[in-house]
């Protein structure tokens, strides 16, 4: 079928004007593929002299309703489509006036590529383009207006995660070697809906952030503080996965995948201070005093600034002189010491032998007699039970200088502590404030910002 433009037998030189506006039903931004899928209706009106008639001749008939295949109609298209099953507008039924003046109601749900930005994610907000044009036709031909600055978002039903606070339309002109091109583009502002993502995806990776942290409560000398804080990681590992599922693939990283990629390394950071405070914990095995300077900034500065109290227990002096005054760890070992045998000159270890067994130094020998005094024996009880009594000293020295270690790596573990507790509100404050939409309440105006 041919068409004659409406004004090519009036005036060459006049474009045909089309006057347009919208009504939209539906929207929704899918984010992972990048495009916006749109339900709308697209008022188009023009004026056709071919179409004009006398209503007194027609008996008082002022408007009829035709096919709109039977009329002209501007071939406008929606740049940027990524829809392939769009077949083109309705081909529904358009209204003429007596006076050539054609409205077009043409219904469509199509998809437009929309560029995304998740930086903000899920605070984020969007613009989405809706540019139409004349896809045959130039400037000079057909030429595009719109009849209002926004969109009609009456009968816009409510999407559950976006809200579209705005709808501005536009009009613009481009040149192509002197030729105009119009164009009416619709600006579609939206705002993510948060609620949903801060409950199930950011408070979750936040709380967990933090709950690493009680492994710093637990014993230096418990075993669980690894699988813990490996049990946490994993699980902030899987939220990762999430956060990178929702958003689409592009060189803008979300903030909140930022402060989960920086939660990850302060929880690794975390296991590795849990590994150090263990093995310092342990470090009491080898029978070593804490250090003096170890012991008066840990123990009795650092403890008390940390609300701990002085720890450092025992003058260090004291401590130093049990450790080097009696035998050495390796011959406490043998820990064991018989002193129920029977009172005579055969049954009671003999001194020297008494005290290889305690590891002390042999004493002197003395001259045997025949027949050892009452007085003797006495002697002898009395210096197994000094012995006994240093040798018990010292495995209380043993045991003291053990807790001293444990204590230094309570302390050690109370400022990995503090230390991450810190670093955790800072990577919090900071990503909450790097996200814009964060202190805007949801549906506020989306449109301030310039493209």
């Amino acid at each position: 079928m041919l068409y004659i433009f409406p004004d090519k037998l009036l005036d060459e030189r006049l474009p045909t004007d089309v006057y347009c506006q919208s009504s939209w039903f539906e929207s929704a931004i899918h984010s992972v593929v990048g495009y916006l899928l749109v339900h709308f209706t697209l008022f188009q009106k023009w004026t056709d002299e071919f179409l004009t008639w006398n209503v007194s001749e027609y008996g008082g008939i002022e408007t009829i309703a035709t096919q709109a295949e039977n009329i002209w109609r501007p071939d406008m298209f929606l740049y940027h489509n990524v829809n392939h099953e769009f077949g083109g507008w309705l081909e529904d039924v358009v209204m003429i006036s007596s006076d050539g003046q054609v409205d077009w109601k043409a219904p469509a749900v199509t998809m437009s590529a929309c560029l995304v930005d998740v930086s903000d994610f899920p605070f984020d907000k969007q613009k989405c383009y809706l540019q139409f044009g004349s896809w045959n036709q130039d400037g000079r031909h057909v030429d595009y207006f719109s009849e209002s600055e926004v969109g009609d978002m009456a009968n816009l039903i409510r999407n559950v995660e976006w809200d579209v606070p705005k709808l501005s339309v536009e009009r613009h002109e481009h040149n192509f070697n002197g030729v105009p091109y119009p164009d009416v583009t619709f600006t579609m502002h939206m705002t993510r809906r948060s609620t949903f993502y801060v409950i199930n995806m950011f408070l979750p990776c936040a709380l967990l952030a933090f709950v690493v942290g009680a492994t710093f409560y637990l014993p230096p000398d418990c075993g669980e503080k690894i699988s813990f804080g490996v049990s946490v990681l994993l699980t902030l590992t899987v939220f990762q996965l999430v956060v990178a599922q929702e958003v689409p693939q592009s060189e803008s990283v979300p903030t909140v995948g930022l402060f989960i990629i920086v939660s990850l390394a302060l929880m690794t950071l975390s296991l590795l201070a849990t590994t150090f405070v263990m093995n310092l914990g342990d470090s009491g095995e080898e029978n070593h005093p804490v250090p003096g300077w170890a012991r008066k900034v840990f123990l009795k500065y650092i403890s008390r600034a940390l609300l701990m109290g002085d720890q450092s227990g025992q003058n260090e002096d004291e401590l130093w002189y049990r450790y080097n005054a009696y035998p050495s760890p390796e011959h406490m070992k043998n820990n064991t010491i018989y002193i129920n045998r029977k009172v005579d000159g055969n049954s009671i270890y003999s001194g020297t032998e008494r005290r290889s067994r305690l590891g002390l130094p042999a004493r002197p020998e003395r001259k045997s007699r025949a027949s050892p005094t009452k007085l003797e024996y006495l002697l002898e009880i009395k210096g197994a039970v000094e012995e006994i009594s240093a040798y018990m000293e010292k495995l209380d020295t043993v045991k003291n200088i053990h807790n001293d270690w444990k204590t230094l790596a309570t302390v050690v573990d109370r400022i990995f502590l503090v230390l991450y507790l810190v670093a955790c509100i800072i990577a919090l404050v900071v990503t909450l404030l790097n996200l814009r939409g964060f202190m805007e309440p949801e549906g506020s105006h989306a449109g301030d910002d310039t493209s």
